[in-house]
């Protein structure tokens, strides 16, 4: 059996890393972490955690709905206990990727002989992150999801169930980027291993030869 070297894990926990982070970002910044379809099935209204899309209804002899982009919510919003939690969590997963992302490049430019990053601790870290990126998915047991009053203030035209909200392209983002932190955890953890490994080989060996060679 194949034994990969430490580097290769290394390599392996910041590439699942900065995928993840992008993803999370990415979930982040969008206005669609989950959505809701009216009955008739002709319209979807799409919410984020931070913000939500605006749209703006159009009767130019032609009725059609133009949306107008992403905006944060107003303070008539309600942000109970636990969307304050999603929020939370995904604030501390950005600041937490950007850094583990940040020591990554660091660790790159300068190369492993000269800085060597501690794989146990940031293996620790990552599965932390894994489990923050995790439990934004609160925000689904929340107002957002459960009580959202934009639905009948901005949608009078449609019929909505409002405590029938569905996962959309952001909520998915977090979710996939929960598997790349933990991934990433792995793979970290796994070269703090291997190297351990490999350390106490080389101990193993320089012990042996200067037994060999004593008279």
């Amino acid at each position: 059996m194949v034994k990969l070297g430490w580097e290769t894990y290394s390599i392996g926990a910041d590439i699942f890393g900065a995928t993840a982070f992008l993803l999370t970002f990415f979930g982040s910044m969008r206005c669609d972490f989950i959505k809701f379809t009216s009955v008739d099935g002709t319209f979807t209204d799409h919410f984020g955690v931070w913000r939500y899309g605006q749209w703006a209804f159009l009767s130019n002899g032609q009725q059609a709905w133009l949306y107008e982009g992403c905006f944060p919510y107003s303070d008539s919003v309600v942000i109970d206990s636990k969307w304050k939690a999603a929020r939370a969590f995904d604030a501390i997963v950005l600041i937490g990727g950007l850094l583990f992302f940040m020591m990554s490049a660091f660790s790159a430019c300068l190369g492993k002989r000269t800085y060597t990053r501690p794989n146990g601790i940031a293996g620790v870290c990552l599965l932390l992150l894994s489990l923050f990126s995790g439990l934004t998915l609160l925000v689904l047991d929340s107002n957002l999801c459960k009580n959202n009053v934009l639905l009948g203030e901005m949608m009078q035209q449609f019929v909505f169930n409002n405590d029938q909200c569905e996962l959309s392209t952001g909520a998915k983002c977090f979710i996939s980027a929960t598997v790349f932190w933990f991934a990433a955890a792995l793979c970290s953890l796994s070269a703090s291993r291997r190297k351990n490994e490999e350390n106490d080989e080389v101990e193993g060996g320089l012990t042996e030869s200067l037994i060999q060679g004593e008279p």
